[in-house]
């Protein structure tokens, strides 16, 4: 059941604030995830407000009540289609004004295309099955080359076998190092 409410005070920097109504006296606690708008999830200090709420087991922020979907009053609450995979989300910036855009694709600068390496040769060190990485060693590696399974060839369960000869292409890391080694190994094939 839906109750009319007011808010009474929404932090932009916490993504929360109280809405008070008759119905839940002391104000109802409301987190981001709750508000049922499209576009950025906030609500505005003063606005009128529909809101489903339910008790609380213990008092939060002061609040015995919480929010269980609230939205513009005078409108349908928002509902979100189904994301296109099961893993999707969104990036908001925040103004001190307390505006917000999304940022989409558009404003990320495009990722550029990768130079690749000559292929080189090289012994594996290590390789932790558990972590699913290890260390290959090569003349074009000094200090070895951080290896992930998910760069190594193959189907199923990926892994290398130290002391083995394996062909790979090195890429330098940029801006820092990858658990301590300046390079990566790519495209990993095991040499047979």
């Amino acid at each position: 059941m839906a109750t009319t409410g007011v808010v009474r005070s929404w932090s932009i920097d916490e993504m929360q604030g109280i809405i008070d109504s008759d119905e839940t006296p002391g104000g109802c606690w409301t987190l981001f995830h709750s508000v049922a708008v499209e576009g950025f999830p906030a609500l505005r200090e003063g606005q009128q407000v529909e809101f489903e709420w339910d008790t609380l087991d213990s008092p939060m922020n002061g609040c015995n009540f919480s929010t269980i979907r609230a939205w513009p009053a005078g409108s349908e609450p928002y509902v979100a289609p189904p994301p296109d995979s099961p893993y999707s989300s969104r990036l908001w910036i925040t103004f001190p004004d307390g505006t917000a855009r999304e940022i989409t694709e558009a404003d990320v600068p495009p990722v550029p295309p990768r130079i690749h390496a000559d292929r080189t040769t090289g012994i594996v060190r290590t390789w932790s099955d558990e972590e699913g990485w290890g260390v290959i060693d090569s003349d074009a590696t000094p200090g070895g080359a951080w290896a992930h399974y998910s760069y190594v060839e193959g189907p199923g369960f990926r892994f290398l076998t130290p002391g083995h000869q394996v062909t790979f292409e090195p890429e330098s890391t940029i801006g820092g190092t990858q658990d301590g080694y300046h390079y990566r190994a790519l495209d990993v094939r095991k040499v047979e």
